[in-house]
């Protein structure tokens, strides 16, 4: 009778005993026994993050992300354009404000009615300027130029008082109103005069300081005026001898549009 060997299982490892007849030594490698970590696990090998079959970025079975969109040139052109449409805005107040603020402005025959317009619309038809002894309106004012005089020095100079034209003075005496419902200074410095030439003369404040007179009357030199009250004074402008001033340009403030009055 023989014996029967017994049967070797997969993955077992099974080994003779000592003394058995089929006592060999162990099978070398042999690919049913089972390893550490598993029959395909291999040393320093890990599973990819999310699992083996997790594809990889950049994969052929990973969809591509859209490209991330820039805004920041949309963003410095509508700012720009932001910036520009503001700056037309302001501009646009400023010159209705500007333009308002002439709308008292007007030039009168003798009789006191008439339109306003500024000196620039009235150089343009100077044929109908209004000329000596005609009322009109700038502003808060009512002006009448009632004649023009000339010399060569004004006030005491005997006493040294007085001031010397470096060429000749060209006086304009003239009549203030205001005819606005609050008080507004009547300012010199702000009165002009041109020749024929078109240069334009300033007045001399200290001429016309020396003529107001010790008593301050016929005062033009930043001299207020209430509400329906009307002062007489005269403005000097120191011209070039043998030179002529052909209009006066009238202001009731630096800010005013004028307006322009013939002087011959």
């Amino acid at each position: 009778m023989h014996s029967q060997q017994p049967s070797r299982r997969r993955g077992q490892n099974t080994q003779p005993q000592p003394g058995a007849p089929y006592n060999q030594p162990p099978w070398p490698n042999d690919p049913y026994e089972q390893q550490p970590g598993g029959p395909y696990q291999q040393p320093g090998w890990e599973p990819p993050p999310g699992g083996p079959y997790q594809p990889q970025n950049g994969g052929p079975n990973q969809p591509q992300q859209p490209p991330r969109k820039r805004h920041r040139g949309l963003k410095i052109t509508l700012g720009i354009v932001g910036g520009v449409i503001l700056l037309i805005i302001i501009a646009t107040a400023f010159s209705g404000n500007k333009s308002g603020s002439g709308t008292g402005a007007s030039t009168a025959s003798s009789t006191g009615t008439g339109t306003g317009s500024s000196p620039a619309a009235q150089n343009a038809g100077s044929s109908a300027l209004p000329g000596i002894g005609d009322k009109v309106r700038d502003g808060k004012f009512q002006f009448v130029i009632t004649k023009v005089t000339h010399a060569k020095s004004v006030g005491d100079t005997s006493l040294g008082l007085g001031d010397t034209a470096q060429g000749k003075y060209t006086i304009l005496h003239i009549t203030v109103t205001n005819i606005g419902s609050e008080a507004q200074t009547l300012d010199d410095s702000s009165q002009y005069v041109y020749d024929s030439a078109g240069r334009k003369f300033d007045a001399s404040s200290s001429a016309d300081i020396d003529m107001s007179g010790a008593n301050g009357q016929n005062s033009t030199w930043l001299d207020d005026i209430n509400p329906g009250n009307t002062v007489h004074g005269r403005i000097a402008f120191d011209l070039p001898a043998g030179d002529k001033a052909v209009k006066a340009e009238l202001h009731d403030s630096m800010f005013s549009n004028g307006v322009t009055v013939k002087l011959s």
